[in-house]
């Protein structure tokens, strides 16, 4: 049986690298790599979070739902919406490395 805690690490590394990499393909077209993209994510996770924390936005909830319903899938409730801040969150950072000359535009 895996720890608690080392399961929400893994948990946070997985939707880093997903959340980064689609982050990625979205400002870019192409992805950095597997570590790249999960601390992009990571990082982006906590811009999200705070962002939507910010506006009041609980994103999510509602797909878990459907998901279990359509699928009987049962997903933790917040990792649609800890996969859309962190996806939105490195969006954010990648747009504004771009805008002070950091990134590689497209």
């Amino acid at each position: 049986m895996i720890d608690g805690d080392i399961l929400k690490w893994i948990i946070m590394i997985l939707v880093g690298a997903v959340s980064g990499t689609i982050a990625a393909r979205i400002m870019k077209g192409d992805s950095f790599g597997f570590v790249i993209n999960s601390l992009l994510g990571i990082a982006g996770g906590i811009v999200g979070g705070f962002l939507f924390d910010k506006l009041n936005i609980n994103a999510g909830s509602g797909i878990v739902k459907i998901v279990e319903n359509q699928f009987g899938v049962v997903l933790p409730e917040n990792i649609i919406g800890m996969m859309v801040s962190a996806t939105v969150g490195a969006i954010i950072i990648l747009w504004v490395t771009q805008m002070i000359g950091i990134g590689k535009k497209k």
